[in-house]
């Protein structure tokens, strides 16, 4: 998996007020994963991880 795959994955399944949600869930600031999103930034290793299962799962 790259960055750049996951990324992907979280534009296809994000809706309106997900984002939020999702950042809670894997852990990390909504900040740093709509930076991750825009591609303004790469999520560290266990962070990308744990996104990839959420979004693989839900």
């Amino acid at each position: 998996m790259t960055q750049d795959e996951v990324r992907e994955k979280l534009i296809r399944k994000m809706r309106e007020g997900q984002q939020q949600y999702i950042a809670k869930q894997i852990g990390i600031p909504k900040q740093i994963l709509s930076n991750f999103k825009t591609g303004k930034r790469d999520l560290y290793p266990e962070s990308l991880e744990a996104l990839n299962n959420y979004l693989d799962n839900h």
